[in-house]
């Protein structure tokens, strides 16, 4: 089935029998009357793509191009909690449709089965909602309701390979993503949240590849099995980059891949900057001398083999981190997924789960349009949806009219929605050419 079929099936099937349990379990729909189940969820979700900040004006446009002509009035009394609750379960159920192209964004990452990017962001919420959703804090910050959307991208495919909702005081340590399978060659980056030397133990075991940041105090033993002072270790190693064997953790004696780089002296200073700014942040002491030298580091560990992965490679793929960090940018700045708008509780949860569900069928078509084309823009590409929401409102229904919508969307952007230029090489560029990385 090639990616237009796909996506065009993986939208009805929200929009059809999604909806339809969504609507049976949260009991949204007691007397069938304009709305059923599938146009409730089409006018808001498709209502909030089109205009994340959609007024009940228009959400009643979109109502009527879905088969529900109703008034502003009507709209803005669908905002209850039994409705908030059907987006809700809509939202659980759309997050796990896997949609994945079969185009492949960079040969390097055809070494393996799946590169899966984990990361979490959190979303505030009201007050209200703390006893569903606790919320957490540290500093100035402190929030009594929140979720945290616990997410993997599959930088292969495109494909967003779990999405789930955790409460927002929910360590990413803690999260049940540590503990889950993803196959025989397959490679997960993470950042230091999720560092556990007893996960990369089971992951090896399982024959699972990892790559991480070497977390800050954690025992490092030669292979000998004599602990190294690392940084005055590090010194001594000649070469940009240093690959040895290790031994993690007295405790468990995993043995791996250290590969470690030192940053140029302004890199090293921001570093250092952030270090001392998120102490502050947290009301912390002032960072040891030690912890502020490593900061002139950059120290991954892995268990990919070396005759798979050189250490160019991988500090390219642990930079390739960060389109996670971008995926949620986008979300949050273009989707408006954790914007808090509406006079009740309800209004505004209604808003956050209509857009966390249009910020979904969004990247199904953004992988369906371009992913494997390193010339586009992935936030041009999101924008471009926008104009096209009334007629795949339209064309829901009919797989004929609904393929050419998606065919004529993906024409759209390719002929337009090209990145802009740039100085130095982004992440793509690296993927498909690893010289081109420069630590000067």
């Amino acid at each position: 089935m090639d990616i237009i079929a796909k996506v065009g099936k993986a939208l009805q099937y929200v929009f059809g029998e999604a909806a339809e349990r969504a609507g049976a379990e949260s009991g949204v729909i007691q007397r069938q009357r304009v709305f059923t189940a599938q146009s409730l969820g089409q006018t808001f979700v498709l209502g909030h793509l089109q205009n994340p900040e959609a007024s009940d004006e228009e959400l009643a446009q979109m109502a009527a191009q879905c088969g529900a002509p109703v008034s502003p009035q009507a709209i803005a009394q669908r905002c209850t909690p039994t409705f908030a609750k059907y987006l809700e379960t809509l939202f659980r159920e759309v997050a796990q449709v896997v949609v994945g192209s079969r185009r492949v964004l960079a040969p390097l990452l055809e070494r393996f089965s799946s590169v899966t990017v984990l990361d979490s962001s959190t979303i505030t919420l009201p007050d209200e909602m703390q006893e569903q959703f606790p919320g957490c804090g540290g500093g100035e910050k402190v929030s009594r309701a929140a979720l945290k959307l616990q997410t993997e991208f599959d930088l292969r495919d495109g494909a967003l390979s779990y999405v789930g909702i955790e409460a927002g005081r929910s360590p990413d340590r803690a999260t049940v993503r540590q503990q889950a399978r993803r196959g025989p060659g397959s490679l997960r980056i993470a950042d230091l949240g999720y560092f556990d030397v007893g996960v990369f133990a089971a992951m090896a075991a399982a024959k699972e590849y990892f790559l991480s940041r070497l977390q800050y105090g954690t025992m490092v033993l030669l292979p000998a099995g004599a602990p190294a002072d690392l940084l005055p270790w590090l010194e001594e190693q000649p070469g940009p980059f240093i690959d040895q064997p290790i031994i993690l953790s007295k405790a468990h004696r995993f043995t791996c891949r250290l590969i470690a780089w030192r940053l140029p002296p302004a890199q090293a200073s921001e570093r250092r900057r952030k270090l001392r700014q998120d102490a502050a942040r947290r009301l912390r002491d002032e960072p040891s001398e030690e912890r502020l030298a490593w900061c002139d580091w950059t120290i991954l560990v892995t268990n990919v083999p070396e005759e798979m992965l050189t250490p160019a490679e991988s500090a390219v793929l642990y930079r390739a981190r960060w389109q996670i960090e971008l995926l949620f940018k986008r979300w949050k700045s273009q989707d408006l997924i954790a914007a808090l708008s509406g006079a009740t509780v309800a209004r505004q949860m209604v808003r956050i789960w209509s857009r966390l569900i249009g910020a979904l069928l969004q990247h199904w078509l953004l992988v369906a349009c371009v992913w494997g084309d390193p010339s586009k823009s992935w936030s041009k590409a999101c924008e471009a949806v926008r104009p096209f929401v009334s007629r795949l409102a339209a064309g829901i229904v009919h797989a004929t009219d609904l393929r050419t919508v998606l065919t004529d969307l993906r024409c759209v952007v390719e002929t337009t929605c090209r990145r802009n230029k740039r100085a130095k090489p982004g992440t793509l560029e690296l993927l498909n050419d690893v010289s081109l990385l420069n630590f000067g």
